[in-house]
């Protein structure tokens, strides 16, 4: 039992108390300096506390050493997530961590890795009651955590025995808004600032954080607009952040329509009446001096949607919606993909093959008509 007393010349209190060693053997620990005997008491409970934490830390390490399969899932997440947090974006770190808390954590946080086998993880995948994309990045995910687990504690990777997820959903059609439908959902906005944005997002296929993030030193004067950053609100704190854009093609130059080129410099004009002496061309042309908040933009769009008795679709489609319209058109896919700012080719093919017109009598005829040049053997 630990014994207190109050010191006669400073009026500090101190406690005494035997601590036993991992030998069995004990000596007598003083924690002083204290203002009152509460501070003391709490002072030793404090010790107490930690002195068991440190003693559990011990035991956990003496029992991985011997075998790497005795460290919790829980404590190799946190190295995980410590290694990963200095490799992405501030953005893509707290999205990882708030799904790793929501989907993870619940299931496997008090489970040693040698508990965890390939048939646990398989069977727990197929039953959630999750979406296909979700169990993607689930299974993705867990896959990144032992492979780091088997490269720096040398665990047993169980995920090389896990089956990829399967599909079972029925394919989603691609919602989008045919230039009747945006003209009806445009005439529904409420703020200029508000509209020129959600006008500029379906002229140009541009991503919503780019849009968000851009300033007036963005509109070149070919009727372009250079693409070198993004606006995300996914940070803990919640305030907006500058970003780099998604991947190194989203850094781009993208045309702008003579009609929408000359809307945002009459809008620019304006903004610079209104804001006055505190107007330069680093303000944000979608806001001026902040960006338009990402809440209020979502109010507005679904606000105008309703009003406007129009299919209701995600101010993402906006993006969509402007591929489908220049692939309709004819414009190559080559030329689309830059556009949007795609990683490769490949990735704008994978989404909107499906709305590339049929080629098959275009070919028939281009083909019939090299026979004619080239001549038929009669």
């Amino acid at each position: 039992m630990p014994s207190y007393e109050k010191n006669k010349v400073s009026g500090l209190w101190s406690c005494r108390f035997r601590e036993y060693l991992p030998d069995g053997t004990a000596k007598q620990k003083r924690l002083s300096g204290f203002k009152t005997k509460k501070e003391a008491q709490y002072g030793y409970e404090d010790y107490i506390k930690a002195a068991e934490e440190q003693k559990k830390e011990q035991v956990a390490q003496e029992a991985f050493a011997a075998d790497p399969g005795n460290m919790m899932f829980s404590e190799l997440l946190e190295q995980y997530m410590k290694f990963t947090k200095g490799r992405v974006k501030e953005s893509s770190y707290y999205d990882i961590e708030s799904k790793v808390k929501n989907r993870l954590m619940p299931y496997f946080t008090d489970k040693k890795i040698k508990e965890i086998t390939p048939k646990m993880i398989s069977d727990w995948i197929e039953t959630i009651d999750y979406s296909y994309s979700s169990k993607i990045w689930i299974f993705s995910t867990l896959s990144s955590i032992f492979k780091y687990g088997t490269k720096y504690y040398d665990i047993n990777n169980v995920m090389v025995k896990v089956d990829r997820p399967r599909n079972m959903e029925m394919p989603k059609e691609m919602q989008i808004w045919t230039p009747e439908e945006f003209s009806s959902f445009i005439a529904h906005v409420d703020g200029q600032g508000y509209e020129m944005l959600f006008r500029t997002l379906y002229v140009t296929g541009c991503r919503r954080g780019e849009a968000q993030a851009l300033t007036w030193e963005d509109l070149l004067e070919n009727h372009e607009i250079r693409i070198n950053k993004s606006m995300t609100t996914k940070t803990k704190s919640g305030i907006y952040s500058i970003t780099t854009p998604k991947n190194k093609g989203s850094v781009r130059n993208i045309t702008v329509p003579s009609f929408l080129f000359d809307q945002l410099l009459r809008f620019r004009e304006e903004q610079k009446e209104q804001l006055g002496s505190e107007w330069s061309p680093t303000c944000f042309i979608f806001g001026g001096l902040r960006p338009l908040p990402s809440s209020t933009v979502d109010h507005k769009f679904s606000q105008a949607t309703q009003a406007a008795n129009i299919k209701k679709i995600r101010i993402h489609d906006l993006r969509h919606s402007c591929a489908s319209i220049l692939i309709s058109k004819g414009v190559s896919i080559v030329a689309v993909s830059r556009q949007l700012g795609h990683s490769n080719v490949e990735q704008t093919l994978n989404t909107y093959s499906h709305m590339m017109p049929d080629d098959k009598t275009l070919i028939r005829n281009t083909l019939d008509d090299l026979g004619t040049q080239l001549g038929t053997k009669k």
